[in-house]
Order: structure tokens, then sequence, then C-alpha cells
């Protein structure tokens, strides 16, 4: 049908059009390039109407009326609707991509599944518009009023939304990768599922943001406040997250292969699965609530209780939190010191419910007087047998456990030199002098052969302060060394020649590497040690670049890597005292 005669129906009116699209019209009507200039086409069904392309000479539906106009699912792109009014206007599933719209009135216009994309809407208000499963990509968004809007699964594909205020806006499943952010406000969005990989949120308020399932891979989040944001099930390799503000967040089941924490985001740091959430991740806690009060036989049976949750979660270490009174009864909280080789997430869960189930035994003794005052005459027979069993049974399953722990490695130089007259003179010294300190920072699994020495500790703070006391007081004493720190997961071993616990995996090898790199009196560390040490203010880190002189892993040798140089910059007798 030829657009003379769509044209000489169109202008029949609305009441003609719409009867002559109900009886005699063809299903799909192209108008494109179509003068409609200050026309009022008020009412009109223009549903599956083709409109497309238009030219600076036939500007569509400039100034034109399209008050309740049905719109259903046409093509209106390339067109200018300025000034035109759009109110109550049926946009669903319409593509209005590269239109434009200054001082168009879109009052309560129906968006709903409609293609926005590439459109100018500075200067529009568009908050009240349905937004939802809506395509606004590479659209103009920059200062918009998006306060508590919902943007459930909608593109955002490189919009620019600088300056925007999205705070309370619902992004569920929203894509924003490529976007433009800078200056917005995300203040309690709901980003769930949301895309944001590649985007910078650098300097951005994200405080109690909730990114569950989201995907911030290559995010650049350096200097964010992220406290008390939710990254649960979170993608969040290559995130660059200098001086982020991560207090009291929530990861579980985060996904991170890697992550950048120095400023210029050049220094790239490796996890291994579940790594990430084991040295970033808030404690895990356990809550049991008991009726009334804690029983007696409660109490004193709570040591068992944790060795218990301990001993079916091989590699784990509790320790009893607090108990506190709370509303109609006691609130008891444990706490997982060491996660050993789980997932973090997945050991909450399962602890929780062992600890549920021993709890409803507890409890049943309440309701059984004589099982109560058995156990009760039992209790100290029960410490005697049964508690130096459970700790001989932990320590026969320590073996072959993996553990994340700080290792240090360090050696004398100059020992090859020392005479014999010396040799044994100056090695009493130097064990003389070391052992103190080893003691005062809780080292573990101590291995000293002639003028090496290694050892390893529960965090990288200890570990540290230790190695820079121990380089103090023997510099002082007259002797060279060099130190390695690395941090990692490290498998417990039997000795079958020693007999004793061993430590085995790259951890160490990287702290021995580092050790040998090292110049004299210098302590090398690694980049996940200077992470996890840094927050303590006790410590001046220099960034260094080594050749190993032996290969680990698929480094060679003669390969050099990133580290950092330390140095004291507090009395660590007086800061850890």
């Amino acid at each position: 049908m030829n657009q003379e005669r769509i044209l000489h129906e169109l202008r029949q009116g609305a009441s003609a059009w719409n009867q002559w699209r109900k009886k005699g019209a063809p299903a799909t009507i192209n108008l494109d390039g179509i003068e409609l200039t200050a026309m009022d086409l008020s009412h009109y069904d223009l549903s599956k109407v083709s409109l497309r392309n238009a030219t600076i000479t036939h500007c569509v539906f400039k100034q034109a009326d399209l008050i309740w106009a049905n719109c259903d699912s046409s093509q209106l792109q390339h067109n200018d609707f300025s000034q035109a009014k759009l109110i109550a206007t049926n946009l669903t599933r319409c593509d209005l991509s590269y239109s434009q719209l200054r001082l168009a009135n879109l009052l309560t216009a129906n968006t709903t599944n409609a293609t926005l994309e590439h459109i100018d809407f500075r200067g529009q208000d568009i908050s009240g518009l349905m937004l939802r499963d809506v395509s606004l990509a590479g659209s103009n968004l920059e200062g918009q009023q998006l306060a508590r809007v919902d943007l459930t699964n909608t593109d955002l594909t490189g919009a620019n939304l600088r300056g925007a205020d999205l705070s309370g806006a619902l992004l569920v499943g929203a894509c924003l990768q490529d976007c433009d952010l800078q200056d917005a406000n995300l203040t309690g969005a709901q980003c769930k599922s949301v895309n944001l990989a590649g985007v910078s949120l650098r300097g951005m308020d994200l405080n109690k943001v909730d990114f569950t399932n989201a995907d911030l891979s290559n995010c650049d989040l350096r200097e964010a406040n992220l406290a008390k944001a939710k990254l649960i099930n979170t993608q969040l390799s290559g995130a660059k997250l200098w001086n982020a503000n991560m207090a009291n967040w929530v990861i579980n089941n985060i996904r991170c292969t890697h992550s950048f924490w120095d400023k210029s985001a050049k220094q790239k740091t490796t996890y291994r699965p579940h790594e990430f959430e084991r040295i970033f991740a808030e404690a895990i806690t356990i809550e049991l609530r008991y009726p009334y009060r804690l029983a007696d036989h409660e109490l004193a049976t709570l040591p068992i209780f944790i060795e218990h949750l301990a001993a079916v979660h091989w590699g784990t270490i509790l320790r009893l939190k607090s108990i506190s009174d709370v509303a109609g009864g006691a609130l008891v909280k444990f706490v997982v010191e060491e996660v050993g080789s789980h997932n973090p997430t997945e050991l909450k869960n399962q602890l929780q419910a062992e600890a549920e189930r021993i709890q409803l035994a507890q409890l049943m003794l309440r309701n059984n007087t004589q099982l109560h005052f058995q156990l009760k005459e039992k209790v100290a027979a029960i410490r005697e047998e049964f508690w130096p069993r459970l700790l001989e049974l932990a320590v026969d399953h320590e073996h072959e456990q993996v553990r994340n722990l700080t290792i240090l490695f360090m050696d004398l130089k100059g020992f090859s030199k020392w005479s014999d007259g010396e040799l044994s003179e100056k090695l009493s010294l130097f064990r003389g002098l070391v052992k103190p300190i080893l003691k005062k920072f809780a080292a573990g699994h101590p291995n000293m052969e002639g003028d090496s020495l290694r050892v390893t500790f529960k965090n990288a703070t200890a570990g540290l302060s230790c190695a820079c006391m121990i380089r103090n007081v023997l510099r002082a004493a007259g002797f060279e060394l060099r130190i390695g720190v690395e941090l990692g997961e490290v498998l417990v071993v039997h000795n079958e020649v020693t007999d004793i616990p061993d430590l085995e995996g790259v951890a160490v090898s990287m702290a021995a590497r580092m050790e040998a790199a090292a110049e004299p009196g210098e302590v090398l560390v690694s980049q996940r040690v200077r992470h996890y040490a840094e927050r303590s203010e006790l410590f001046e880190f220099t960034p260094r670049r080594v050749p190993l002189k032996k290969s680990i892993g698929a480094i060679a040798q003669g390969e050099y890597i990133e580290c950092f140089a330390v140095e004291a910059i507090k009395n660590l007798q007086e800061a850890i005292s």
C-alpha cells in the first residue's frame, strides 16, 4: 500500500484511522521518512508502524501530539520528537533508538520493554518512566535523578551516567558494562546480579551495597568504600583494590583468581580457589541460642563441644568467642580462627549444622535428671580420659593437612668463614638471642640447622614483627643475615626421618627463594604479606625487583620477581605490649 493512501487515512482523525486499522489496513505499515510536523496524533493506534530513518528535512513527530497514542512495537528510530507530547503514550516494545527527545513531555508514558538506545536524555526527567527490562545502551543519562527507580534487567551498556543519582535504585540483573559512573551516587543501590565488568567505581561510596551474584571482574575499586557491602557469589577477578575500605564487608563464595592492590594496579596477586575469601573475609562465627540460661553441664561441655567441631573438620581451629545474656536465654558464639583448606562458606554452613545437632543433645539432658546427674559426676573423669585422647587424635590427623601460614626463612652471612674456635660460641649466642624472640611471637614448626632458621606464624603481622626484631637484635650483636617471608597454603606432613611434623608447599619454597635473593640485613616479603600486614601501621614497605637464584614453579632461575623490603617504623616492643 502506497504512503499517500496511508497519509489520507491518517488525516481522517483518530476514530476513522483506528477503525481502518481494525478492518482494512495491513498488519504492518511503513511510513519511513514521512513528515508529521505539529500533527495531533492523540489516541491514534500506531502499533507496529515503521517510521524510521527520518532526515533533517523530514522531521517526524516534531511538536506532534501523541497523547494516549498506541505505539506498541513500532519502529521509531532516528526521529525527532522535540517538544512532542508523549503523555500516557504506549511505547511498549517500541524502538526509539537514536531519536531526539529535546523538551518532549514523557509524563506517564509506558516504556515497558522499549529500546531507548543512544538517546540524549539530558534535561529530561525520566524517573517516572517504566525502565525495567528497557535497553538504554549508549544513551546519555548524565545527571539523571534515578533514586529508587526500578532498573531491573535494564541494559545500560556504555551509557553515560556521570553524576547520576542512583541511590536506592533497583539495578538487579542490569548491565552497566563500559558505563561512565564518575561522580554517580550508588548509595544503598540493589546491585544483585549486576554486570559492572571493567567499570570504574574508584572512590565511590558503596557502603552496604548488595553485590550478590554480581560481575565485578576487572572493576576499578581503588579508594572505594566497600564497608558492609555484600559480595556473595561475586566475580571479583582482576579487581583493583588499592586503599579500598573493606571494613565489615561480607564475602561468601567469592570468585577471584587475581587482583591488584598497588596504587598503579600493575602488581598482580594471584589466588588459589577460595584463598581470597580465606584471607580477607571476616572470621566465621557460629551462634547458638540456649533457652532460659546456660546450664552447668552445658557450660562444662563447651570445651569438648569446640574440640568435636574441630575434629570433624580437620584443619580448622575454633575458639569460644563469647557467652552473653539475650532476651529469653543465652547466646554462645564460637569463632573460626583457621579454615584450613575448606571453602569458608560451605564450612560455616557445615559447622552451624553440626553445632545445632550437638546442642540438641545438650538440651535433651535438661529433661533427663538421671543422665544429667551422671554426667555431672563424670565430668572430671571425662576431662582426664576423653580430652587427652581427643588431643592425641587431633595431633595424629594434623599430618597432611593444609594450613594458611606465614613462613619465615633466615640465614646468617659469613657462616662458612668462621673458624672452629668461634663457630660454637657464635652459634650458641645466635640461638640464645633468637629463642626468646620466637617464643614472644608464638612461632610454630621451628627448624634450625646450623646458621639457618625456618619458622611459621598464624598471621603476617606477627611474622614481620618477629623478622624485624630478629634482624635488629642480631645486627646489634654483630651478625649479618638475610630474611625472606611469604604467606600461603602450607602442607603439614610427617617427616619419617625426624619423626616430627614438616612443611611443604609453594609458599615454603618462595620464602626460601626470597631469603636467598635478599641483601645482607634485608627482610624481603611478598605482596600477600605486605597487604595482610600493612594495616598494622608498624612497617614501611619499599618495592624491590630481584632475580631468582633458583627456579620455582613456572618462574625460571634468573627471572625477576616483585617483592618488598621491610623496615619497622615503630618500636615493636612498645607496639605489641
